[in-house]
């Protein structure tokens, strides 16, 4: 499955007549701009949860596909069941949430300083996940009905439900800012980044925000699952469908600041796959995506948050 808004929900907002009238122009901008920050928004649930916790923490979490897909199965089990979706996303967070730091208090934190073996038992955990999901519930889920409608403007039409998905992505980043500039733990969390020995001197119990730290970066998968289950197949390998975006938009947008990072990297690689999507194709859509991947990787081998955190600090420099 081509890792894309599935086309049920953009339906005729992917569709372009072959002629288009001067009166025409304006609907054809605001479809341009709505599968933009769609795409975007696909982009950014899909690597929130990763990019935390390899920014934070330095660990590759191979996992992270199984995280979203335990995400998507918690929202759909508890939908079915008679629980209203915004209360099944919600549990979906707290639940993987819980998971991720169990793994994380019995496994993960015995390979901190060894990114291989961190790899290796990530990946080992995906595996039992990915099986024990099969065995438990089966080749398949029964679907989450779509929330809400659409709307209509000239020739296109546009989901209600990933309209909203784009305000709960800005929501997110605004929640996500205020955390790791002003609360406690945010603050703990961006010292033991940037220095675990000189953090534990001052007191602060870095094994308890590492916990913390998987615990909200598994969560945040949850929640993207959780969030982007109405639009796909529920299936236990679902989650492999998230890997090749979420190390795209992670390795792109660089792991200096996991906020600027996972927005500048999902705002552009949007952009790209978007115009050039709509021009010649989704297949160069893809292509063109991938090629600019790798331009930014050359020119700025940290991601983007790197050279924007650069590039703040020369001008607070300046300005002293």
């Amino acid at each position: 499955m081509p890792w894309s808004i599935p086309r049920r929900l953009l339906r005729s907002s992917s569709f372009f007549p072959t002629k288009i009238s001067k009166m025409d122009i304006s609907p054809l901008i605001l479809s341009l701009i709505y599968q933009l920050f769609a795409n975007a928004a696909f982009l950014f649930l899909a690597a929130l949860g990763l990019i935390i916790i390899l920014g934070m923490m330095n660990i590759i979490n191979l996992a992270h596909g199984e995280f979203m897909m335990m995400g998507a199965y918690v929202a759909t089990i508890t939908y079915h069941a008679g629980v209203p979706f915004v209360i099944s996303v919600i549990l979906s967070f707290i639940v993987v949430a819980i998971i991720g730091g169990i793994f994380e208090l019995l496994i993960i934190r015995r390979f901190y300083g060894e990114e291989l073996g961190a790899l290796v038992v990530t990946w080992g955990i995906s595996l039992v996940l990915g099986q024990g999901t099969l065995l438990l519930f089966g080749p398949f889920m029964p679907s989450i009905k779509i929330p809400g409608g659409s709307y209509k403007f000239g020739v296109f039409s546009y989901s209600e439900y990933w309209l909203i998905l784009i305000g709960v992505c800005i929501l997110l980043i605004v929640l996500l800012w205020w955390v790791y500039s002003f609360t406690n733990y945010g603050l703990q969390a961006k010292a033991t980044m940037q220095n675990p020995d000189m953090a534990k001197c001052l007191g602060v119990s870095t094994k308890k925000i590492y916990t913390i730290t998987f615990s909200i970066g598994a969560g945040l998968a949850g929640l993207g699952g959780a969030l982007l289950s109405p639009t796909m197949t529920i299936a236990p390998f679902m989650g492999q469908q998230f890997v090749a975006p979420a190390f795209i938009t992670v390795v792109v947008g660089g792991a200096t600041n996991v906020i600027y990072g996972a927005v500048g990297s999902s705002l552009i690689l949007s952009a790209v796959k978007t115009n050039i999507g709509m021009a010649f194709g989704a297949f160069f859509g893809t292509v063109a995506l991938l090629l600019t991947a790798l331009i930014v990787i050359r020119i700025m081998p940290n991601g983007i948050s790197a050279t924007f955190q650069r590039y703040i600090d020369k001008k607070s420099l300046s300005t002293k």
